[in-house]
Order: C-alpha cells, then sequence, then structure tokens
C-alpha cells in the first residue's frame, strides 16, 4: 500500500485511492498545523442538567486519518473498509475538493447509572475544524458495536495503540464522517464503559442503552447550538447510527428521545438484534454453533446486573460457567478469553441449568418477559425517517431480527421507514464472521443515507 505523500510547505495532498488506482488530487484545507481557537460567541446559558464538559482535546489532520486508514485489510475484489474510505474520499471529490482536520473531545455529561441514579458518564465528541470560520454541521451520534473491554470504548481511544484500530473500525468510521461530510460526531461510551469502570455494562438492555445515548445527544445539541465551540455550531439536523449492538442501540435511543419530543432527521439501524425473546433466543437455545460464543456471556452478566432475582446466576447457569461468566466477563477481558470460557463445540444452551433453560422457553416466565420487554422494535411507532437495513445471511445477527422490526412496522402502518435487505455475502479472506466480513458495506450504505438525509434540509 502506497503512504500519503505530502508536499511540503503547500496546502495540497496527494492522496492514492485506496485500491491502488489512479491517483487522485485533491486540494486539502489543512487550515494549519495545529488547532487555532476561535472565540465562542456570545454569553450563553447554562446548560441545562450540568452540563456537557470537555475533558482533554487532542487533534487529527486527515493525512493521519488516512495512515489509519491503511492499517485495515484490503481485500482486491471484495468490499472491504478501504472500499469505504475511498467512496467517502471521492464522493468529497466530487463536492468541493476538501477535506478536514479533526478534533476529539473527550467528554463528561450527566446520565444515569444501571440504577437510574444520577451519575457522570463520558464519550467522545468528533468535529471538523477550520481557522477561518465556524463550520455549521449536522450531529451524528454514531453508536458503537459489542465492545469487551473497557478501555476501548470511545473516549479512550486517544490512549489506544495503532494496531487496535484493525479491530475497531467505527472510531475511524466517525473520523471519516468528520474528514470527508464535515459532520460532528457524538460517540457515548455507555454505562460501564469510559469513565464508569465500577458498573458492568448493560448488555442490551434498552432502557438504559437508550438514556446514555439519549443524554448525550441533548447534551451536545445544547452545547452546539450556542456555538460554545467556537469551531462548530449546530445546523439543526440530528441523526442516530449504529451496527450490531450499536445498531440496538440507536432504535432504543430513538424511541427514548422521540418520548423526549427530540426531533430527528434520521435514523439508521444495521444489522441490530431488536429480537431478544424470538430470533436472539432461538439462537441461544438451539443445537447449532453460534460463531461468536462471547455474546452470552456479555447478555448473562448485563442481564444478572439489571434483573439479579430472574437472572440469578446459581440459577441461570451450570459449573463451570457459574463461576467463569462472572469472573471474565468484566470489561477487562478480551474476546478470546471469553469465547474460551464457553463450551468448546459453541452450542450456547450448554451453559443453562435445565430448569432455567425451560423458563426461557416459556412465554409466561419472568425471564422471558424481560427479553420480551426489551425488544428493540416493540412498544412505540416511530416517527422518524428510518433506514433498517440488514443481511439477509448475517450469521451472528440473524436475519429474523429485520423481519420482526419490518412485519410489526408494515402491520403499523408506517411510510417513513427505508428498508434493505441486503443480498447474501460470502465471509471475507480473513475467514472471519459474515456479520464482521458485511459490516464495511453496511456502514457506507448508512452513511450515504444520512448523507442525501442532510441535503433534504
Amino acid at each position: 500500500m502506497k503512504k500519503i505523500k505530502v508536499i511540503p510547505r503547500t496546502r495540497i495532498v496527494i492522496i492514492p485511492t485506496l485500491k491502488g488506482l489512479n491517483l487522485l488530487l485533491i486540494a486539502l484545507v489543512i487550515n494549519s498545523c495545529s488547532y487555532k481557537k476561535i472565540n465562542p460567541g456570545p454569553e450563553c446559558p447554562p446548560l441545562a442538567g450540568g452540563g456537557f464538559v470537555v475533558e482533554s482535546h487532542t487533534e487529527r489532520s486527515a493525512q493521519e486519518v488516512m495512515q489509519q486508514v491503511q492499517l485495515q485489510p484490503d481485500y482486491p475484489g471484495y468490499f472491504d473498509y478501504n472500499d469505504m474510505f475511498h467512496g467517502a474520499e471521492t464522493q468529497v471529490a466530487g463536492n468541493g475538493l476538501s477535506l478536514y482536520p479533526v478534533a476529539h473531545d473527550v467528554v463528561r455529561y450527566i446520565s444515569t447509572d444501571n440504577n437510574g441514579n444520577p451519575i457522570v458518564l463520558t464519550g467522545l465528541l468528533i468535529y471538523p475544524w477550520s481557522s477561518f470560520k465556524t463550520l455549521n454541521t449536522p450531529i451524528v451520534s454514531v453508536n458503537h458495536g459489542t465492545c469487551l473491554l473497557k478501555r476501548l470504548a470511545p473516549s479512550r481511544w486517544k490512549t489506544a495503540k495503532w494496531s487496535d484500530w484493525k479491530n475497531f473500525p467505527e472510531m475511524l468510521i466517525a473520523d471519516v464522517m468528520a474528514v470527508c461530510y464535515g459532520w460532528t460526531i457524538i460517540m457515548p461510551d455507555y454505562q460501564g464503559m469510559g469513565e464508569d469502570t465500577t458498573e458492568n455494562h448493560p448488555y442490551c438492555v434498552r432502557e438504559r442503552l437508550a438514556v446514555a445515548t439519549a443524554d448525550m445527544m441533548q447534551g451536545a445539541m445544547e452545547y452546539l447550538k450556542c456555538n460554545r465551540n467556537g469551531y462548530v455550531q449546530w445546523n439543526g439536523q440530528a441523526f442516530l447510527y449504529g451496527y450490531s449492538e450499536g445498531g440496538f442501540v440507536t432504535m432504543a435511543a430513538a424511541r427514548e428521545l422521540e418520548e423526549r419530543n427530540v426531533n430527528l432527521s434520521g435514523v439508521v439501524c444495521m444489522d441490530g438484534p431488536y429480537d431478544l425473546s424470538g430470533t436472539m433466543l432461538t439462537s441461544m437455545l438451539g443445537d447449532k454453533p453460534f460463531p461468536v460464543p462471547y455474546f452470552l456471556p456479555m447478555l448473562m452478566v448485563g442481564y444478572n446486573t439489571m434483573y439479579p432475582a430472574s437472572y440469578d446466576y446459581s440459577d441461570m447457569l451450570k459449573e463451570p460457567y457459574r463461576t467463569d461468566i462472572p469472573k471474565y466477563t468484566t470489561g477487562f477481558y478480551d474476546e478470546t478469553v471469553v469465547n474460551g470460557i464457553m463450551p468448546s463445540d459453541k452450542i450456547l444452551k450448554k451453559i443453562f441449568t435445565d430448569p432455567f433453560y425451560d423458563s426461557l422457553k416459556s412465554v409466561t416466565s419472568k425471564a422471558h418477559s424481560i427479553l420480551f420487554d426489551n425488544n428493540a422494535y416493540l412498544g412505540w411507532v416511530p416517527k422518524s425517517r428510518m433506514l433498517l437495513w440488514h443481511c439477509q445471511n448475517d450469521d451472528c445477527v440473524p436475519f429474523g431480527n429485520f423481519v420482526a422490526a419490518k412485519d410489526r412496522f408494515t402491520t403499523l402502518g408506517l411510510t417513513n421507514i427505508d428498508y434493505v435487505e441486503w443480498p447474501a455475502v460470502t465471509p471475507d479472506p480473513s475467514g472471519g464472521t459474515i456479520h464482521v466480513a458485511v459490516a464495511p458495506r453496511a456502514f457506507y450504505e448508512g452513511s450515504l443515507w444520512i448523507y442525501s438525509q442532510t441535503k433534504k434540509k
């Protein structure tokens, strides 16, 4: 892979296409090599609820972002992250020929913990900047997917090793959105992540994740609508966007924000486990191996945290899982470790005691009803424009999640939802899961959809 060539003492950067095609000359507005603070606008009123406080600040040039792109695997003839980033780059070339440097602000904001009590949560604010003017931008909440390690929550990425970028591309996706499209991105850590190190992550617990995300979105809206930042000001458009657990969070947060009467410009839900008590439960109780067994320990720990009476470890789990799952699913062990404590044949149901297995199968049990109550697509009627996108042969988050949500929304007669049933794909050449292999395509299609909505203002 060729490296980016920067012509010294000029504002022109030559960036090769990421697939080894012809060189693309982009007029890159570098603005300066360092962040030059523009004075904020007129004095703003105090932020409601204690605010949205910037804790630390770093910058990345467009060149650095593109260098990190090059860390991603590049598979000729296969749609990967290089293709996604090249597609965004090409859009820039046809839309003004400018790329922005980006700033990363680690922020703290007021939300609630797993018990519903006030807590300071953390997240990341990413935005393009210019030393010449304040940019008017939409806000896009990029809600991250399953992350087993607390140290890799968005707010912690300033200390992440470059080698980590290969495994968690959502951070780079957010950077590219800011660099290429000029959007302001927020990335909530969620409860139990970032600086909230004493709690467990409430994995796929709808209300908790929705509140954390909605609170950060509203905090960002208020912070940026009064030009407190000085470099970017909110233009009134707000989007939610997520894949996998991030898709689940996005749908849940859309419901929460609509209940708060917050207007959303668009919601992008991609390959999310919306149907916990149906499609996902079938996978948990089935006889087939599950490609990423860590899904179930994450779910069991999250539900034990939130519903200890119905998801008690002693009642749920056989040994050694009763000991190992709480011990290793803490946010300090990676997926290799957590997968390693699960059955070697990857059949998930083997961890359950017989009585708990039976209770999950019974629609009248408390354990089953809790899963049902956490289904992201039930209990509300979406008002916002939405893209519901799913790959037909996703092997980790089965297509049934999409079918369940689409069937309900169609029954409600909704016309504000765009449905995309992406054709079956093959695993990428690394031999990973289809769920991981199709993610670059999903992220790309979702970003194009948001881009189309931003032009409707």
